[in-house]
C-alpha cells in the first residue's frame, strides 16, 4: 500500500538506530528516504500523514553521502585503458570493489591513448545506476590526448594530439564517439581549443582543464567558454609565481 498516494506511490524507507551528522556532530537520528530524496519527517507525519513502508535497522552505522569518484583509470587489476573483449565486464568489477569503500558513483577513466582503444573502450562502457551490485557509472573521463606535451606526466608521449583540423574534427576522429562520455580533460592553451570548450559545454560534457601550461587569460577564455572542472589541481599545471597566477576558477 503506498504510503500517500496523493504526493507519491513510490514506498518510504525509515532508517533507525542510525548516526547522521547535523550541526558539526554526529547525532541520533532517524532518516526517512523517497525514491532517493531524504524527506522532512515533519512535513511527512503532519502534512502527508504518511509513515514507513520499511524500516531499516542501522544498528548505530553513520549514514553519509557516497564518495563520486570523477577520476579513476582503473584498479584491482582492471587497467580502463588497456581494449579487451569484455572492458563491461572490467567495470562492472571495479564498480563492484569500490563501493565497500564508499564510493557510489565514478567515472572510467582513459589517459592518452591511441584511437584504436578509445574506438574499441568507450562503446563498451554505459551510463548507469548503482545499487547493491555496485557502484554507478556517471560516464566516461577522456583525460587526453588532447594536452600539454610540456605536462603530459605519464602520459604516453607519441599518442598526444593536437586540434590540427581547427576543432571537433580531430576530436571525434580520436575517439570515435562521444556517447556515455561524462567529461573530457584538454589543455586550453591548444590553438583550436576553444571551440571544442565550446561545443562540449554545449553537448552536456564536462571540460575539466588540466596536463596544461595555460596562463591566467588563457583559462578564463576556456572558463567563458564552457570549462568548469580543473584535473587534478596544483599537479601537471604551471607553478604559482607573480607572474604566472594560479588559474582557480
Amino acid at each position: 500500500m503506498p504510503s500517500n498516494k496523493s504526493v507519491s506511490d513510490a514506498p518510504i524507507t525509515q532508517f533507525i538506530n542510525c548516526r547522521i551528522l547535523r550541526d558539526h556532530r554526529l547525532q541520533r537520528e532517524d532518516m526517512w528516504v523517497r525514491e532517493g530524496r531524504i524527506l522532512d519527517p515533519e512535513k511527512l507525519f503532519f502534512d502527508e500523514q504518511g509513515y514507513a513502508d520499511k524500516r531499516v535497522d542501522c544498528e548505530g552505522s553513520i549514514i553519509a553521502p557516497g564518495f563520486i569518484d570523477v577520476q579513476i583509470n582503473g584498479g584491482y587489476g582492471i587497467d580502463f585503458s588497456q581494449p579487451s573483449e569484455d572492458v563491461s565486464g572490467g567495470v562492472s568489477f571495479v564498480a563492484k570493489k569500490i563501493l565497500e569503500h564508499g564510493v557510489t558513483s565514478f567515472c572510467p577513466t582513459l589517459v592518452t591513448s591511441p584511437p584504436a582503444v578509445y574506438h574499441k573502450v568507450l562503446p563498451q562502457v554505459k551510463v548507469h545506476s548503482g545499487g547493491q551490485h555496485g557502484a554507478g557509472v556517471l560516464g566516461v573521463h577522456l583525460e587526453g590526448p588532447f594536452i600539454s606535451l610540456e605536462k603530459k606526466g605519464a602520459h604516453p608521449e607519441q599518442y598526444l594530439r593536437t586540434f590540427q583540423s581547427g576543432g571537433m574534427k580531430d576530436l571525434l576522429e580520436a575517439y570515435g564517439s562521444l556517447d556515455n562520455v561524462a567529461m573530457v580533460t584538454l589543455a586550453p592553451e591548444l590553438a583550436g581549443s576553444q571551440s571544442v570548450v565550446r561545443e562540449l559545454s554545449q553537448r552536456g560534457i564536462t571540460v575539466s582543464l588540466g596536463h596544461s601550461v595555460a596562463n591566467l587569460s588563457q583559462a578564463e577564455e576556456a572558463v567563458e567558454h564552457g570549462a568548469s572542472f580543473i584535473t587534478h589541481l596544483f599537479n601537471a599545471m604551471l607553478p604559482v609565481s607573480p607572474t604566472c597566477p594560479l588559474w582557480l576558477v
